[in-house]
């Protein structure tokens, strides 16, 4: 394995407000070699070179793992930051698709949110698909040890461009801030990486002409229904209030709420948040702002989370409260399942078609429930994706 720094400068920092001074995203250098070796080139540790693709990978959050699985190699997953959080229910509506179980992959970190090191050792892995410095700000590892990982273990090969960061985000292996990239940049990297550039072009091509399509038919803004992002575990009776996300990033490349970015919603709390990402508020200030439609973030993942309903749990508490009934989209029945924020593109089409057709059902059609569309109401070929993430491109 070589691995090279690469590293991108004169961009700015990562900023949690997401700040219109953000950097742009980078191109990213993918190429695989007459000397058949594999190359990727990614923000922040550079360039990567293979012999030969990695057959077992550790990921982070569901994000790298649904990539992986789009390009056919969602099967090497041996471990993650925490499998809990990778969604996998759309696969059930793709033919022939297949990933291995979130309940069957080991966690490499601790309900205290340190790192397991012996079991990332033990799982030995020949790639670690995630963002080193997710694991030195969040997940207690210290820089000797991420060297120490990507010298016994395996090499690194990821960038966290969920969201935007506060300035306690590091920039290892170098020393400048790094830029944020699309979901189209990691497709091509890890195409490159694991030999798949066929099949990340076909991808390429019917995720840019899906979300292209989407994007020319959003209403005028007069037609579109107000949105109220509201986390779908957080409430009253569990935290400080109702949480309600700004689901505008400024970061055009972050991808953990890129549906409504493509969607250009009205958010009803605009003005809210004082310039952070999300903001507690009561029943009182849901009525105030009063949204059209209220999508619960992260509902997909949180239907069933460890035994709890969390998303029938916070409709029953709005319906049955004196103040919540009075919203105009509890009155109206628009109280909707979000997505998950560790979107990949074949979680982010099926999470976009969804978000579309609960806000703008005039433009794509009614939302009849989850995962309940005809096939004359589905916003993408499911057969064509089916094909391609199973090699028939």
């Amino acid at each position: 394995v070589i691995v090279g720094g690469g590293l991108l400068s004169g961009c700015s920092g990562r900023s949690d407000s997401g700040s219109d001074d953000a950097p742009e995203s980078a191109e990213t250098e993918t190429t695989t070699t007459e000397a058949e070796t594999y190359s990727a080139t990614m923000p922040p540790v550079g360039k990567l070179e293979l012999e030969e693709p990695p057959s077992s990978w550790v990921g982070g959050l569901g994000f790298t793992a649904d990539v992986l699985t789009a390009l056919g190699h969602g099967n090497g997953g041996v471990g993650m930051i925490d499998p809990e959080f990778w969604y996998q229910g759309f696969y059930d509506f793709l033919d022939g698709v297949d990933a291995p179980a979130s309940d069957e992959l080991a966690r490499v970190t601790t309900e205290d949110l340190d790192t397991d090191l012996e079991l990332l050792y033990e799982l030995n892995p020949d790639l670690m698909a995630v963002d080193p410095n997710l694991f030195l700000t969040t997940y207690g590892l210290e820089e000797d040890e991420v060297e120490d990982v990507q010298q016994d273990v395996a090499p690194w090969f990821g960038n966290d461009s969920r969201r935007g960061q506060d300035d306690g985000w590091t920039t290892w292996p170098g020393d400048d801030p790094y830029p944020y990239i699309p979901i189209q940049e990691y497709i091509r990297s890890y195409g490159a990486l694991f030999g798949e550039q066929e099949r990340s072009d076909a991808l390429l091509e019917l995720y840019d002409s899906f979300i292209s399509d989407i994007r020319s038919r959003v209403p005028q803004q007069s037609d579109r229904q107000s949105i109220g992002l509201i986390n779908g575990r957080h409430n009253p009776d569990n935290e400080a209030g109702w949480f309600v996300y700004n689901p505008n990033s400024e970061i055009e490349d972050a991808w953990g709420k890129r549906q409504y970015r493509d969607l250009n919603v009205v958010d009803a709390f605009d003005g809210a948040y004082g310039g952070k990402s999300g903001v507690f508020v009561d029943y009182e200030g849901l009525l105030e702002y009063d949204p059209d439609v209220i999508i619960f973030h992260m509902g997909v993942s949180f239907l069933d989370f460890r035994g709890t309903n969390f998303i029938q749990q916070q409709r029953e508490l709005l319906n049955d409260h004196p103040v919540g009934s009075q919203l105009t989209a509890v009155q109206n029945d628009n109280l909707y399942v979000g997505g998950s924020p560790y979107q990949g593109p074949i979680i982010n089409m099926f999470q976009t078609e969804m978000a579309a057709k609960q806000l703008y059902p005039g433009e794509y059609g009614s939302y009849p429930g989850f995962g309940e569309l005809s096939e004359e109401e589905q916003l993408f070929d499911r057969q064509r994706l089916s094909a391609i993430i199973n090699g028939d491109v």
